[in-house]
């Protein structure tokens, strides 16, 4: 069988037998996800010669020299990924033991030096939410969703998929239950850590009085942040509201790595700077160990002001 041959079942949402093993272990796995690993095999591994070679007699050698001929046209990164997809489906039919070996055991990834997500200053994030006005964000619902970023650390899924049944305005918590999965499904959020009775800042609180009344949904399953007709807003919608903030407000977002998500990794950040227990961190955050945590922690010479200080009040010290 051809390897092009082998890769169809891999093509079909419902049928794709890594993504319905998984789904059926419990694994929350997005069909977007899915869909990107469709466009690197259709892209990438069916237009190379490897896509007609015999998948049975396949050898390590053909998977490294795949990978020299992806080195031509793509980066380091981008070859890493591709490979990663062809590597998922031939294990797969290892599991199953519909192949009796695999050729691409061995064959590591390409080392390359990664580039560090940024994170907002404190005076960036002063200056992103300004008390009065939308700000850069130009209205109150996109300066809404993402002081939500800012100030709860929630992902993106959490964030639109949040209902005015998750927010308690007057006991000043939220919750956060589900989160988009993909387009159409919401589903538990990640690592299906659900998390409750949370702390709301009052500067959340009182935006979110402010948004409630210019709302026609506000039931309690009605969705916080939401279209006109009371439908999901689009990943479309986040990153251009996103990227013309960063504009307008003059950050380098590109060159300093900052995403929507790097509010997560500055709130994880400026928080542990200030003494914030790690443990009350992790709980708000959904994570579970502290080597996770390291990973969304970015300490600057800004972070690391308190320590000179705590330095200056022992030499004071009679």
């Amino acid at each position: 069988m051809a390897l092009k041959d082998y890769l169809q079942p891999f093509y079909k949402w419902d049928e794709c037998p890594h993504v319905e093993r998984l789904r059926s272990e419990k694994h929350p796995i997005s069909q977007q996800h899915v869909k990107h690993q469709w466009a690197l095999i259709d892209k990438y591994i069916l237009t190379d010669p490897i896509a007609d070679r015999n998948v049975h007699e396949l050898r390590r050698g053909d998977i490294l020299d795949f990978r020299q001929r992806l080195l031509i046209i793509k980066t380091d990164r981008q070859a890493n990924r591709i490979i990663g997809v062809l590597k998922t489906c031939i294990k797969e039919g290892v599991f199953r033991e519909e192949l009796d070996r695999d050729p691409t055991l061995g064959v590591g990834r390409i080392r390359h030096g990664s580039q560090e997500r940024g994170v907002f200053t404190q005076k960036e994030i002063k200056a992103l939410f300004p008390a009065e006005g939308p700000g850069p964000w130009g209205d109150l619902k996109a300066y809404v969703c993402f002081l939500l970023a800012a100030t709860t650390g929630m992902r993106r899924g959490e964030i639109l998929a949040l209902r005015w049944g998750d927010v308690g305005l007057k006991e000043k918590v939220y919750h956060v239950r589900q989160a988009w999965i993909d387009d159409t499904h919401i589903g538990l959020p990640k690592w299906r850590k659900v998390r409750e009775n949370l702390p709301l800042p009052d500067v959340v609180v009182k935006k979110l009085k402010e948004l409630r009344t210019e709302r026609l949904h506000v039931l309690p399953d009605a969705l916080v942040l939401h279209k006109d007709d009371g439908s999901r807003l689009s990943l479309r919608w986040w990153q251009d509201k996103f990227r013309a903030a960063m504009v307008k407000a003059k950050i380098k977002a590109k060159e300093r790595t900052l995403t929507a998500h790097s509010f997560r990794h500055s709130l994880n950040t400026l928080l542990r700077a200030q003494g914030i227990p790690d443990e009350q961190i992790r709980a708000a955050m959904g994570w579970t160990t502290a080597k996770v945590q390291d990973i969304y922690t970015h300490l600057s010479a800004e972070h690391l002001r308190s320590q000179a200080s705590a330095v200056d009040r022992i030499f004071k010290t009679p």
